[in-house]
C-alpha cells in the first residue's frame, strides 16, 4: 500500500513564491560581489612599472608572473629577459632569445625546481642538489630587511588604492612607498609573494628598482620614491590576461652559457 500526500494549492503557490524570492536574492548577491571585484582574483598577472632614475632617465620593467615564476622584460630590448623563481633556492636566469641561449646567474639548483624545461635534464632527475647552499653569487649581498613606518595616507596609483608607508634609515624616512595587497591588485596571494621576493632579489643584486614587500609578504610596492635622489618606481598598468604558453620556461633548444663567475674555481677566486 502506498501513501500519498496532497498539499493544498495555496500552500504550493506559497512555497513556489518563496523559492523564487530566494533565488532572486542569491542572483542579486552574486552580481553585487562581481561588481565589487570580489571574484576578480586572477592567477596570471603582468605588472608594468616605469623606473625613473636620479638623472631623469626612464625605463620600463614588465613583470609577468604565475605562481612561483616571474619573467622580467624590458620592452626596449625584446631579445633578452630574466627568469626568476621565488622558490626555495631562488634561481635567476638571463635568457637571450636572439642567440637562443641562457645563463644561470645564481648557484645551480635542483633541475626540476628551475624555470628550465625538464627536457634539459630529464623529468625524473632529482639527484642534483645545490653545489654550495651557502655560496654567494657575484653581485649578490643579503641586505637587512627594511624598516617601515605606516602612515594614514592613501592614494591612487594606476587606479589602485594603496597605503603610503615610509622606509626608514637611522629613524629617518628615505623612501616613500605606496603599497597594495592581493585584494587591491586583483591577483592571488601567491603572485603577491612572488613579486615581494622579486623585489628582495633586486635589492640584494643592486638593480635599483626601489620596490619592496612587507615582512609578511602580503603587501608590495606599486609606487616607490627615493627621497634622497628623487628616483622613482611606479606601476603604470596591470593585466590579468593569461600568459602565453611556455613564456615562463626556457625553451629546450636553448644552450646554457657558463658565466665568468661560474668558470672561476675557488683557487682562482682567491687569487
Amino acid at each position: 500500500m502506498s501513501l500519498s500526500i496532497k498539499l493544498p494549492t495555496c500552500l504550493l503557490s506559497t512555497l513556489s513564491a518563496t523559492r523564487a524570492r530566494t533565488l532572486n536574492k542569491l542572483s542579486v548577491c552574486v552580481m553585487t560581489l562581481a561588481a565589487c571585484g570580489v571574484s576578480a582574483v586572477h592567477a596570471d598577472a603582468t605588472l608594468t612599472y616605469e623606473l625613473t632614475e636620479a638623472d631623469g632617465n626612464k625605463t620600463v620593467k614588465q613583470f609577468s608572473t604565475a605562481r612561483f615564476f616571474v619573467r622580467i622584460d624590458d620592452p626596449a630590448d625584446t631579445n633578452q629577459y630574466l627568469l626568476f623563481q621565488a622558490g626555495k633556492f631562488f634561481p635567476l636566469y638571463s635568457v637571450d632569445s636572439a642567440k637562443k641561449s641562457y645563463t644561470r646567474l645564481t648557484p645551480e639548483v635542483i633541475p626540476y625546481m628551475s624555470p628550465e624545461s625538464r627536457i634539459h635534464h630529464g623529468a625524473n632527475n632529482t639527484t642534483s642538489a645545490v653545489k654550495n647552499d651557502s655560496e654567494q653569487t657575484a653581485g649578490t649581498v643579503n641586505k637587512p630587511a627594511p624598516i617601515f613606518k605606516p602612515t594614514k595616507k592613501t592614494q591612487l596609483v594606476a587606479g589602485i588604492e594603496c597605503r603610503v608607508v615610509h622606509e626608514l634609515l637611522d629613524n629617518k624616512p628615505v623612501i616613500e612607498h605606496c603599497m597594495a595587497n592581493s585584494a587591491r591588485l586583483g591577483i592571488t596571494n601567491r603572485e603577491v609573494i612572488t613579486i615581494s621576493r622579486l623585489f628582495e632579489m633586486s635589492r640584494n643584486r643592486d638593480y635599483g628598482w626601489l620596490g619592496v614587500g612587507t615582512k609578511d609578504e602580503e603587501f608590495v610596492s606599486i609606487q616607490s620614491r627615493d627621497l634622497r635622489h628623487n628616483s622613482a618606481l611606479q606601476l603604470t598598468a596591470l593585466s590579468a590576461k593569461p600568459l602565453p604558453e611556455g613564456s615562463l620556461r626556457i625553451p629546450p633548444s636553448y644552450k646554457e652559457i657558463t658565466s665568468a663567475s661560474q668558470q672561476a674555481t675557488p683557487d682562482s677566486k682567491a687569487e
